[in-house]
């Protein structure tokens, strides 16, 4: 098996597809840094004027009207907690602050889970597409047939080829975490603050999260490679799903199922557990229809089964096929 592995390594390097991918995946790297840069670049001379106008004339419409605001919040308040007790508008905090104005300084125990979180997604993207294409071009090419001659054991070469995938795209994952871990170390040295109160081990352990999705992204893609034999067709479902049912479906009639969606529960499985808000609305008793955001959860271990059953079928029923479907 060992030996199968090596094998299936070189060919997924030697192939340009894996070429492609990784000028690809670099090139989202620096984007994805760009961005980083500019979120956390301090507010230059004119922009900084500005903010400090709008605040000043914001003091000067809370020494006026201020009180008058604070009443009618805490009206508001009073009728609303008649069927909610809970309800808190923060009506003590409305006075202006700098900091609602201002751009507060780039912080590295901010910065750098915001970072790794968004370069995960890329990762796990760029994972799946090598791995499915990687499967996908040995049916369509009839190189698998061939392969098949000289090793006849099915089950070997298919979980030989899996692991190929996933082991293949560990190191340029290791180089693109490097890359983001560095870049957003410089960013918060530059204008901000690198002090991490918590210190190195969560983002590590993080990062070690985003490294397994890799892995798990790539074999995914190559089970899914192997039931559809077609690179093509592989992508197009990924990107069906992706446009479709988290972009459109999910802002429209699938936000009760969101814990149930590929994307928040590999959110919950590399930032440890996130959170989603669902409207819901009711009528008070003055008969008014109001909605509002009710904060959900997606625990940690509900994204971590989420993900091992979603990859674990995938890779089951694309076993079984393999070992009973004509190669040709």
């Amino acid at each position: 098996m060992i030996r199968l592995v090596r094998v299936e390594l070189q060919r997924l390097f030697s192939r340009r597809l894996t070429l492609f991918t990784s000028l690809g995946l670099l090139v989202i790297t620096a984007v994805v840094i760009f961005g980083t840069a500019h979120d956390a670049k301090p507010l230059s001379g004119q922009e900084l004027t500005m903010a400090q106008q709008s605040f000043e004339q914001a003091q000067k419409d809370w020494k006026l009207h201020g009180a008058e605001m604070v009443k009618e919040c805490r009206k508001a308040e009073a009728t609303e907690r008649e069927t909610d007790p809970t309800v808190n508008f923060g009506c003590d905090m409305q006075a202006p602050t700098w900091a609602n104005w201002g751009k507060p300084a780039v912080e590295l125990q901010r910065a750098l889970p915001d970072t790794l979180q968004i370069g995960s997604y890329a990762l796990a993207f760029v994972a799946f597409l090598l791995g499915a294409g990687f499967l996908a071009a040995e049916f369509s090419t009839g190189s698998m047939g061939n392969w098949l001659t000289f090793e006849p054991r099915r089950l070997r070469v298919y979980g030989s080829k899996l692991l190929a995938a996933g082991l293949g795209v560990l190191a340029p994952a290791v180089v693109v975490l490097a890359l983001l871990v560095g870049s957003v170390w410089i960013i918060c040295d530059a204008w901000g603050s690198t002090a991490m109160p918590k210190g190195w081990g969560p983002p590590l352990l993080m990062a070690l999260r985003v490294l397994a999705l890799t892995a798990v992204a790539a074999v995914a893609g190559a089970a899914l490679g192997s039931l559809v034999r077609h690179t093509a067709a592989a992508i197009g479902l990924a990107m069906a799903y992706l446009v479709l049912v988290e972009g459109m479906f999910v802002n429209s009639f699938l936000q009760p199922q969101q814990p149930w969606l590929l994307l928040k529960n590999v959110e919950a499985w590399v930032a440890k557990g996130t959170t989603f808000f669902l409207d819901e609305c009711r009528v008070d008793q003055a008969g008014n229809y109001m909605c509002a955001g009710v904060e959900r959860n997606v625990s940690f271990g509900h994204g971590t089964a989420y993900l091992a059953v979603a990859c674990g079928l995938i890779v089951l029923l694309g076993a079984i096929l393999f070992r009973r479907r004509d190669v040709a």
